[in-house]
């Protein structure tokens, strides 16, 4: 009798631990559903961009966005046609604004967010890029739907399932 109460005791405290988040990590879920369909280690996407097609004035936009701690920071953005939902210069603040052979370039923007989304687009092909990676954010979460970036805890059990099922192709 004893062995079987320690034998439950035992699986009890693994389901608990296995269900407690303890692991800070880059992670991307479905914002209408709350899955998470990308984790990595936040050392390894220090520094990323996510690029995409304006959906109205359909040139290119790279965002640069830096985590330091737990907040992300968005430092730098091209592009090349200022419109509707592009990012407007603050004369009163540090930013860096050239302009070479058509391409907009704001440096120092500095906008530090605790999360932040896209809402991935059937035309913009939003792709994430960082070290020798890139990864259209259409493969991990269907169009029309946000993808929420977050630094946060996972649980053992949400990464031992993300590696064994969910992890994408690189």
């Amino acid at each position: 009798m004893k062995s079987y109460v320690f034998t439950v005791i035992v699986i009890i405290s693994i389901i608990l631990l296995l269900n407690v988040p303890m692991f800070d990590k880059f992670t991307i879920s479905n914002g209408k559903t709350g899955k998470i369909v990308y984790i990595d280690d936040i050392d390894n996407v220090k520094e990323f961009t996510v690029s995409f097609r304006h959906s109205v004035n359909r040139t290119p936009v790279n965002e640069f966005i830096k985590i330091q701690g737990k907040k992300f920071i968005v430092y730098k953005t091209t592009f090349y046609s200022y419109g509707a939902g592009m990012p407007e210069f603050d004369a009163s603040g540090k930013q860096k604004v050239t302009i070479e052979k058509g391409l907009v370039q704001i440096e120092n923007i500095d906008r530090e967010l605790e999360c932040f989304a896209y809402l991935v687009g059937t035309y913009a092909d939003h792709t994430l890029s960082y070290k020798d990676m890139s990864m259209k954010l259409s493969e991990l979460i269907e169009p029309q739907n946000p993808a929420f970036f977050s630094v946060s805890k996972v649980t053992p059990f949400e990464l031992i399932k993300y590696l064994i099922n969910d992890k994408p192709k690189k």
